[in-house]
């Protein structure tokens, strides 16, 4: 009777962990689905984990071929296949270190006489990494005095212009903001994640002074720079409009889980001119796009 219970106790633990295993597969792909998440994690091929340090197992190739060249009949010929070792630095600029060996060594091992240089020879290429670094830059400006006038006793003075700031009041620059909308919009980087770089180049900035920086220099600078791409935009006689589904997350009167859409307006592959022109809506009904082609006359 004690070996049936415990073959009975066995075969009601094999579906009990079953159960478990099925349980937590669901919870994992229902807040994957509905969940939220300010950024997109991939899968591992593992059923219900996340794949957080494997980047480097998963794109590694041990079949991938580094760049090179060959030499054929005196000419550099490239090799077909892609990432040319020349293609991919000639925009670079280059460096020469000359490895030398000491004057107190420079003595021949058989007879003990001075050596003399007779040549170089090349030994590899490398691409060196120089992180970034921040620098501070005062601005002055020089004030002009008329001496005429002031002996005429009428004073003249005038300043040197000085560029505007791109936003004011602020320790923003122009390269500065460069950045942020490269890392944030180009590279997919999340403000939190630039707060932490920036913080390790010596500089503490907080994600909320960053936005309001982007914020403003959209408000004073780039709207006008779009709003002109819109109207070059619906000069031409030929577009294509296509729009993709977006989450927004704490968008004001919305559920996180709530549909939203990119609408995309761009030229043909031909165009002299080629604009893409990037909408957010939160729908994707008609309304929308009458709205922004409103005018206009073309084919789409």
């Amino acid at each position: 009777m004690p070996d049936i219970g415990q073959e009975y106790k066995k075969q009601i633990k094999e579906p009990e962990q079953q159960v478990r295993l099925l349980k937590e597969q669901v919870d994992f792909l229902t807040r994957k689905l509905y969940g939220t998440k300010s950024e997109k994690t991939s899968a591992l091929e593992i059923e219900g984990q996340m794949s957080l340090f494997n980047e480097l197992e998963t794109c590694a190739d041990p079949k991938a071929q580094e760049p090179d060249l060959v030499a054929v009949e005196k000419h550099l010929r490239k090799r077909k296949y892609a990432g040319q070792r020349e293609k991919l630095i000639k925009d670079i600029p280059h460096s020469k270190v000359l490895h030398t060996i000491d004057e107190r060594e420079q003595i021949c091992e058989r007879c003990g006489g001075a050596m003399v240089k007779v040549g170089e020879e090349f030994v590899r290429t490398e691409v060196q990494f120089i992180p970034a670094s921040l620098k501070v830059i005062d601005h002055y400006r020089e004030t002009y005095e008329c001496r005429a006038c002031r002996k005429n006793g009428a004073p003249y003075m005038e300043k040197s212009p000085v560029p505007y700031s791109p936003v004011m009041h602020s320790l923003a620059s122009a390269s500065t903001i460069a950045w942020l909308i490269h890392q944030k919009f180009e590279l997919g980087i999340p403000l939190y994640r630039q707060e932490k770089e920036w913080e390790a180049l010596g500089l503490s900035l907080s994600r909320a002074t960053m936005s309001n920086w982007l914020l403003c220099v959209y408000r004073d600078w780039l709207s006008h720079v779009a709003g002109r791409l819109r109207q070059e935009l619906l000069k031409q006689e030929y577009l294509h409009i296509d729009e993709t589904h977006v989450q927004v997350l704490k968008e004001p009167g919305r559920k996180n889980t709530s549909d939203s859409y990119m609408w995309v307006y761009c030229s043909i592959r031909d165009c002299k001119q080629p604009v893409r022109y990037f909408e957010y809506q939160p729908g994707r009904g008609g309304k929308y796009p009458e709205a922004f082609l409103k005018g206009y006359t073309g084919y789409i």
